[in-house]
């Protein structure tokens, strides 16, 4: 299977390689880290005497969602090294701006699943454990982590519907592959469930609930607060502010027209959104269509707002949840186009009322239970686009119009945030767990289980 899987990943590589070449001689655009992608790590991360510990997070989303972990790691271990890898650009500047505390140069690009490539990283880094966010399954990563005796942790483990459908009919090759995972801990029952049936060993998951809920106003600083207030020119005007955040194409032509039609009415007319494009690579095409609409724009870049601006745009990583502090109405994409949908965890941290389309696929037990408890408003979205816009001011309107259902809506939201929190700590037992039954432990100081149990 293995052999498989290499050959046909170095096949898509020879045929990607046109392309790669093409991008740097043409478009200008490098893949970035290639050095380090093919193992060329710097010496920063030349392993020393201290145990080292590797957390690998693929994009933005799950390098922000590390940082409750990472803090646990460094207070219950503070000798031991810290390394992270990213596969994105976005999530290696998230990690360098916020992590650097924790793991100094120790932040690199995450290899190419080849074998001779795996093995000169694992030779370079020497990790005593590896965990990895929001299932990252990479065989020959993890068969040479197995080789080496190398623990591993999948956390905040989450599969996706459309995900399963192609997962599930793998399950006889996966299964391999997954027992390669020390400890898997999943979001929700509902994820735990599609694990076991893809093949991972019964007593090797559980549930732990989600480590996002775990991050608090706390973590995010005056500073990033400011800054962001003063790049935008968010609170220089007054009026309500509906803050858009990981939005898609196709959605952010309803949100603008929306926009018109609350600018419209005498009783929302001072209304501004501040928009956050999933992907900041299109911010150029985002700007284009505000201004096609009439509006002017902010951009968090370029540092200088236009004063009264009713549009304001981040094309910057890391600064969406900072964002939904000033909002007086969420809205989460990737939910009027059938993307299903992104976290409504951040705008719940921040007690704000929650708006999304119909498309919340990926969180189907999570939208649940903010239904059941009145913390969110689900807009249809159904028909053309000016129904659409419509059906969109007018669930806008509803909450602007009424603050105590809107304060009611983002308490209940925040209620929820605040009952689901304790995943971190589970993941930090686990770890504890899976290194004292492991020859690694005592290098993080733990005695081993078999000793402990021989002993008494």
């Amino acid at each position: 299977m293995y052999a498989i899987y290499t050959f046909l990943l170095t096949l898509w590589l020879i045929v990607m390689a046109p392309v790669l070449v093409w991008r740097a001689v043409v478009k200008k655009k490098t893949l970035p880290g290639l050095g380090q992608r093919l193992g060329r790590l710097p010496a920063a991360l030349q392993a020393d005497e201290r145990a080292t510990i590797w957390i690998h997070a693929c994009s933005v989303g799950e390098t922000l969602s590390i940082q409750p972990l990472l803090e646990a790691l460094h207070a219950r271990y503070p000798n031991a090294r810290l390394v992270i890898s990213t596969i994105t650009a976005g999530g290696q500047n998230v990690a360098r701006e916020r992590y650097a505390k924790f793991a100094g140069d120790g932040i690199f690009f995450f290899p190419v699943d080849l074998p001779g490539i795996v093995r000169r990283v694992f030779d370079i880094v020497q990790p005593d454990l590896l965990a990895i966010v929001d299932t990252e399954i990479w065989p020959n990563t993890l068969r040479e982590a197995a080789r080496r005796n190398v623990p591993v942790v999948l956390v905040n483990a989450r599969i996706s519907a459309k995900s399963f459908r192609w997962y599930r009919w793998a399950s006889p090759i996966l299964g391999p592959v997954l027992a390669c995972y020390d400890a898997i801990l999943a979001k929700d029952d509902v994820d735990e469930d599609r694990l076991r049936r893809m093949g991972a060993p019964s007593g090797r998951v559980r549930v732990s609930g989600n480590m996002k809920y775990d991050v608090s106003v706390k973590d995010i600083s005056t500073e990033q607060i400011d800054a962001l207030d003063r790049g935008l020119g968010i609170t220089a005007t007054q009026g309500p502010i509906i803050v858009a955040g990981s939005t898609h194409e196709g959605e952010e032509e309803p949100l603008f027209a929306a926009l018109h039609i609350l600018r419209g009415a005498p009783v929302t007319a001072n209304v501004r959104l501040l928009i956050a494009p999933r992907h900041t690579e299109r911010a150029v095409a985002v700007i284009a269509l505000a201004q096609a609409h009439g509006f002017t724009v902010s951009v968090r870049s370029k540092g200088e707002p236009v004063p009264g601006s009713p549009v304001m745009l981040i094309d910057t990583h890391g600064e969406l949840a900072t964002s939904y502090q000033f909002a007086d109405i969420a809205f989460v994409g990737g939910t009027i186009v059938p993307i299903g949908g992104h976290s409504i965890m951040e705008p719940a941290l921040f007690g704000k009322p929650i708006v999304v389309g119909p498309h919340m696929e990926n969180f189907g037990n999570m939208l649940d239970e903010f239904l059941d408890s009145d913390a969110i408003v689900v807009v249809a979205c159904q028909g053309d686009a000016a129904q659409i816009a419509a059906d969109l001011a007018g669930a806008f309107t509803a909450l602007l119009a009424n603050p105590e259902r809107a304060a009611a809506t983002g308490a209940a939201a925040k209620r929820l945030f605040d009952k689901s929190k304790g995943a971190t700590q589970i993941a930090m037992d686990t770890i504890a767990g899976v290194l004292a039954r492991s020859n690694r432990g005592e290098r993080f100081g733990i005695e081993r289980e078999d000793n402990v149990a021989s002993q008494e």
